[in-house]
């Protein structure tokens, strides 16, 4: 495929910047406000899914930053890599807004495709902008209409094509120029398992190089059927390797598939025209599954471990260390504790101050006294949690928690427990048995 210009903001700078966005409609007694002081920084190579219920302002945001509606009020800087700077949005001309649009892939839930055209031609069109065509750019085009399977269908006019093929058309037309910014509307609500996963997968691969287990558990199996599993074939992972050289592409993708939810590197969720959560998948997953390792929490409802978690997730991957700045900020649901510090003490009292904790980095030793000085009966590690028993039990705590080492953890306070043992009180009667109180 063709390159685009591969500059990127400044290390640690997103490519994508909202600041304080508002917008309405209509004016005079009719005017009604849909978006409601909107901030939100997305990274390069980062692949986000805006969600949110129907009327919520998702695809208005979107048409904002794409530069298909003025903005209002607020700020949207886009990093435009020909420039080296970040073009802002707000204010800008006619013409200034037309050099934004290029910058950008869109796919656009109606498709947006010239009838008269066949799909190819669609494509070209849209590569013409950039390039002068020819061999080589049939030969991209070619490429990504096999990989979306439709081959057999690219000189055929939208009127010839199916919902879900004229889709996948207008997807590769949005990335045939390689755009390092790809702006996304229901992208896949149309398209089966097969082509949806395709999509998915191949905005994932132009973001950033996946490790190759990865894309090979995705390979279907002799035997199996597209509609059954949602696989990709033998021939479709060779060519997202090929379409997938060159990397750094970022996408904001407003859907309601829960199939492509956990795909994403983040979920920002919409309510009521503002965004109130900005969650890391990766991070919504490693608290969820260490939750579900605690018998308080395994007793309760999925959503509810789900809410729990968004609750203390910091917007940051699990991988990445909380930084001294970071931890410094007020009310944050993570703990940083140095090595040899204890986190918790034999023998504290059961307060409204009372915490469970969730190692999220770092190794901890649990020691008790017995009066003939302190033993070590366990060693903690990532996503191993601590502190429950106490809450369930209010009995002081039976042990001390010494960091071993520079140990970061979740933490979840007394409230959380009360709120969930009022909601589920038949389950956690049976966990007290196993805590061998009543």
């Amino acid at each position: 495929m063709t390159p685009a210009p591969t500059s990127v903001p400044p290390v640690g700078q997103p490519l994508l910047r909202i600041r304080g966005v508002n917008h309405t409609f209509g004016s005079g007694d009719a005017k009604t406000q849909v978006l409601f002081d909107n901030n939100l920084e997305v990274m390069p190579g980062e692949l986000v899914i805006m969600s949110g219920p129907s009327g919520s302002g998702k695809t208005t945001i979107l048409t904002l930053i794409g530069g298909l509606r003025g903005i209002q009020s607020g700020e949207i800087d886009i990093w435009d890599g020909q420039l080296g700077k970040y073009r802002s949005l707000f204010g800008s001309s006619d013409a200034d807004l037309v050099k934004v649009r290029r910058l950008i892939g869109f796919i656009f839930q109606r498709h947006n495709l010239f009838d008269s055209l066949q799909a190819v031609q669609n494509i070209r069109m849209a590569q013409q902008l950039f390039t002068e065509g020819g061999a080589t750019a049939d030969e991209d085009i070619h490429k990504l209409l096999t990989y979306l399977g439709l081959a057999q269908r690219m000189h055929y006019k939208p009127a010839g094509l199916s919902g879900g093929q004229r889709q996948r058309v207008a997807v590769a037309r949005a990335l045939v120029n390689r755009p390092k910014l790809i702006l996304a509307d229901e992208p896949t609500a149309a398209l089966d398992a097969n082509s949806g996963l395709a999509v998915i997968t191949l905005l994932q691969n132009l973001a950033r190089e996946r490790d190759p287990d990865e894309i090979a558990k995705l390979i279907r199996k002799p035997g199996e059927h597209d509609d059954e599993t949602g696989r990709l074939t033998e021939e479709q992972a060779v060519l997202l390797k090929e379409l997938a050289v060159q990397r750094g592409s970022t996408s904001l993708i407003v859907t309601h598939d829960s199939r492509i939810m956990n795909r994403a590197d983040r979920i920002v969720h919409m309510e009521r025209g503002k965004i109130v959560s900005n969650v890391v998948v990766a991070e919504r997953l490693f608290v969820t599954e260490g939750l579900r390792k605690a018998a308080f929490f395994a007793a309760i409802l999925p959503e509810q471990q789900q809410t729990i978690a968004d609750g203390i997730c910091i917007g940051l991957h699990p991988n990445l260390p909380v930084s001294e700045h970071l931890a410094a900020r007020p009310g944050l649901p993570v703990k940083v504790f140095a090595a040899g510090q204890a986190i918790v003490k034999q023998g504290d009292p059961v307060d409204d101050a009372s915490e469970f904790y969730l190692i999220r980095q770092g190794k901890v030793r649990v020691e008790r006294d017995a009066g003939f000085g302190p033993t070590k009966v366990a060693e903690l590690g990532l996503q191993d949690f601590f502190g429950d028993r106490a809450l369930v039990t209010n009995e002081p705590r039976n042990g001390s928690v010494i960091a071993e080492e520079r140990t970061e953890v979740y933490c979840i306070g007394r409230e959380t427990f009360r709120k969930y043992e009022a909601i589920s009180r038949p389950f956690i009667m049976r966990i007290r048995d196993v805590y061998g109180t009543k």
